[in-house]
């Protein structure tokens, strides 16, 4: 991989079917309207995109097809990663790395091991992905854009902020009522739980 699209990869958004946080060539940038629904403070945006940026560079220490395999997610230092390895030592590794990042005060490592998803499988995941897409836009009681997901060999994880309980397990019965879906994983933090200083057992 050259250096140009390593430094290219490392400034990009890390993933985001609806995105949290952009960045911007100096580092975020978030139009108003998704400033006013993300219940963060706007430094608490900036430092949970630091901690992102810092994870990709440590993992691109490692070997950069990394960058192209795992992704992650930050909110209020809490890390979510997630994607495909070949090896458990591997996904141990990454848990490891994030863990040693400055700044996260928790990690969730849901990658998947040894992924041998057929093209076809994939296009299932992401058929399933599109449909809960749609269905929180779509759903009055939901602030779409405050949560990010992705689909796994059918198991759809969420990672997101709530405003509260309601929001929250509206958000879980989009999910399970989506076709096709097998499990739905979600680590979705309430508004109120944001700032305290509990870490949360993976």
């Amino acid at each position: 991989m050259s250096r140009f699209v390593l430094i290219s990869l490392l400034f990009l958004p890390l993933y985001s079917c609806v995105p949290i946080v952009g960045v911007s060539t100096v580092g975020i940038v978030k139009t108003s309207v998704e400033i006013a629904d993300d219940p963060r403070s706007l430094g608490r945006i900036v430092d949970d995109s630091v901690i992102e940026k810092k994870f990709l560079f440590k993992i691109s220490q490692v070997d950069e097809k990394y960058l192209l395999k795992i992704n992650s997610k930050s909110i209020d230092g809490r890390i979510l990663l997630k994607g495909n390895v070949d090896t458990i030592r591997e996904k141990i590794q990454m848990t490891k790395i994030a863990w040693e990042t400055n700044g996260v005060r928790s990690v969730e490592n849901i990658i998947k091991v040894d992924d041998q998803s057929s093209w076809k499988d994939k296009a299932k995941d992401l058929l399933i992905t599109s449909q809960f897409k749609v269905a929180i836009v779509a759903n009055n009681n939901i602030k779409s854009n405050n949560f990010n997901f992705t689909t796994i060999n059918k198991n759809l994880y969420i990672f997101g902020i709530a405003r509260n309980e309601q929001e929250r397990k509206t958000v879980i019965n989009e999910a399970k009522s989506v076709q096709g879906v097998s499990d739905v994983i979600p680590s979705i933090f309430l508004k109120d739980d944001l700032s305290n200083n509990q870490r949360i057992a993976n």
